[in-house]
């Protein structure tokens, strides 16, 4: 039984070169602690041992922990890094939270990715206790001066941000969890080999980006010239017995079996010798009773995504977004937004993940621009990549978008942005855009224009029309040609181009409501009411599907519409008696959104329609006529809404960058 402790020395040497490396000026000089507890250092001793920490570090035997051992790599030479005190060229200068950062989530003291040969993705289940006291012997270590060679990897091998994708897709942080119904030694002897000894790191075989593979876990591997044997529960159990592993593990002889060799010895001398008699009994008891293999890594496993469909949609998301956006989706602070929690993405319904991808994000605060990528992705990659980022990092929205739901939005993207050359000259817009994509039937197009022309507005009855006149059609190309057919009928008006090109969005916007709504069962909103969806940084208005037998206004209770505009739009409509005029109804509207700079229009659009919701139930008359009262003021609000200019700072985070210098983004 062979576990190559060279190699995990080695392959640690490798993320020890990203550990550590070159001294940096710090915030405060190490000092050593002369009221440090004796016991806790001496606790911290024992946790280094088990870990197997000195020989991956210790290069000259008479400099322990000083760095400098080499790793003769295929892609160049890579030293250990000096973790003793020193305050030059050790870790005199760091602090706590510099150490846990490096130990336990693979991003040294710069910010820099360590490379996975650094057992992090083991090290992160450490207890905080454990890892408190770790901290406390690296600091009691005595500083040894010494500066290890430079590495020597070549290009790309050196550069560190390649380690998006391997963090994306394999590594998967979190502290070790006892699994109910076993026992405590079961448990504690799961911690020390799945955290603390890092026994998967040479008994499991590496895929081809050197990540272990989660299927084959404990079945062995081919490492720095020796075999790592197979040490799941089945290979153990026929060839040995708790007793003779556990003298094993102590004594590095088998009496009539073997006799330990080769790297394996140092892990027995300098590592599992030292456990105490009960920490080897328990690592036999998980050992010999060890759960089998998952057939996926821990990351993926917790998705609702099918695997093909996540195997996909994480590599759309290292391609094109992981670069500014990072590894699960942790985003720059202050400078690009975070997608893990953010409530843009994981709103009930996905329209603002959507425009983002398809439509870019203008610059605001201290975000820059995003850039579209509806020219990039298809329908069914940006579904993937809006369920992926709905669904990953701890964010639990529903995985609800579809490729026709894309297509529906995409023309909206399309529209110019107020402010642009093309908005100011009002050119109609090339709609549609996906990649491959055809686009929509001229005639059929021609035909609904003069519709419009002569005063037809119905979005629904437009749709079935061109659908009626174009044979089959997908939900985009629908859009596509409303939009391609309403343009020139706002481009005659006497509006002036900010205007013109506020309705073409508001018309786009509501067509695609309209058609996203045909590719999904069930209510579009939780709300029953006529009811304000975001999309992006604008709105769109929800009508309910049917009456019902009383109308159902929304609770003030702060969780449909903010209190502070709830408290607003009250206090707007004190006193009205409905029905209430267009002109009254856009005067509320804009006063609300004027006064609430920082609120999404979408919000000021539902709070008012909650407050008058709540006049119009006072009203003695059917529910049919309350909801035409507060249908006409929810369409007239939100149309007020739509054809505001946008704002100069935009509230909606993005779920997507490019792939090319981070930008600051919003």
């Amino acid at each position: 039984m062979v576990r190559v402790s060279r190699y995990t020395r080695r392959l640690a040497a490798l993320a020890a070169a990203t550990f550590l490396g070159a001294a940096t000026p710090a915030l405060a000089q190490f000092a050593p602690d002369p009221s440090a507890d004796p016991a806790l250092v001496a606790r911290g001793e024992y946790i280094a041992k088990a870990a197997d920490c000195m020989p991956c570090h210790t290069g000259d035997k008479s400099k322990p922990f000083a760095g400098g051992l080499a790793l003769n790599t295929p892609f160049g030479a890579i030293y250990s890094p000096n973790i003793t005190s020193d305050r030059t060229t050790g870790i005199g200068q760091w602090t706590y939270d510099q150490f846990v950062n490096a130990v336990r989530n693979g991003i040294r003291k710069d910010g820099a990715y360590l490379y996975p040969a650094m057992p992090f993705d083991a090290y992160t289940e450490i207890s905080d206790d454990d890892m408190k006291a770790l901290w406390a012997y690296a600091r009691a270590i005595p500083p040894i001066p010494n500066t290890p060679p430079a590495n020597q990897l070549e290009f790309p091998f050196n550069i560190r941000l390649g380690m998006l994708a391997w963090r994306e897709l394999f590594f998967d942080q979190g502290r070790f969890h006892p699994t109910a119904g076993k026992s405590d030694a079961w448990n504690r002897g799961a911690y020390l080999v799945n955290a603390l000894g890092h026994c998967g790191d040479c008994h499991t075989p590496r895929n081809l980006m050197g990540a272990t593979k989660a299927k084959a876990a404990f079945l062995g591997a081919d490492i720095d010239g020796f075999w790592a044997p197979d040490i799941d529960t089945a290979s153990l159990k026929k060839t040995w017995t708790p007793e003779t592993l556990a003298n094993f593990f102590a004594t590095g002889s088998a009496p009539g079996k073997t006799s330990v060799f080769g790297p394996m010895a140092e892990v027995i001398h300098d590592s599992l010798s030292k456990l105490t008699a009960d920490d080897r009994t328990a690592l036999v008891t998980y050992l010999f009773d060890a759960p089998p293999p998952a057939d996926k890594p821990a990351v993926q496993k917790a998705s609702p995504l099918s695997a093909d469909v996540y195997a996909r949609a994480s590599k759309l998301y290292i391609d094109n977004c992981a670069v500014c956006h990072m590894d699960k989706g942790a985003g720059r602070t202050d400078t690009i937004p975070a997608l893990a929690g953010n409530p843009a993405v994981i709103a009930a319904e996905p329209y603002n993940v959507i425009m983002a991808v398809l439509g870019g994000l203008p610059a605001g605060g201290t975000y820059g621009a995003m850039p579209s990528f509806a020219g990039r992705l298809d329908d069914q990659q940006i579904a993937d990549l809006a369920n992926y980022v709905r669904t990953s990092w701890g964010n639990t929205a529903a995985p609800n978008v579809t490729s026709s739901m894309v297509a529906a939005w995409r023309a909206t993207a399309h529209v110019p942005d107020y402010g642009t050359q093309a908005a100011s000259a009002f050119t109609c817009p090339d709609v549609g855009g996906a990649p491959g994509s055809d686009g929509p039937d001229a005639k059929a197009v021609a035909a609904l224009s003069s519709m419009m022309a002569g005063g037809q507005r119905s979005i629904p009855m437009m749709v079935d029309a061109y659908k009626a006149a174009s044979g089959s059609a997908g939900s985009g190309t629908i859009v596509d040609a409303l939009t391609a057919a309403y343009c020139p009928v706002v481009a005659k008006s006497n509006a002036p181009d900010w205007q013109k090109t506020a309705e073409l969005r508001r018309f786009t916007l509501q067509a695609a409501m309209e058609v996203s709504r045909r590719t999904i069962s069930g209510p579009v909103d939780s709300q029953p009411i006529a009811w304000a969806l975001p999309v992006g940084p604008g709105l769109v208005l929800k009508e309910p599907a049917s009456l019902a037998d009383k109308l159902a206004c929304p609770a003030d209770d702060g969780k449909a519409v903010p209190t502070d505009l709830s408290a607003g739009a009250a206090k707007l409509l004190t006193g009205v008696k409905p029905p209430m005029q267009g002109a009254a109804i856009a005067s509320a509207a804009t006063t609300l959104y004027q006064q609430n700079p920082k609120a999404r229009p979408s919000d000021v659009a539902n709070a008012l329609i909650a407050s008058y919701c709540r006049i119009v139930t006072g009203v003695k008359t059917s529910v049919a006529e309350q909801n035409a009262l507060l249908n006409q003021f929810a369409g007239q609000a939100v149309q007020t809404l739509q054809l505001l200019p946008p704002r100069k700072t935009v509230v909606e985070a993005a779920p997507a960058a490019t792939p090319a210098a981070p930008a600051k983004k919003k």
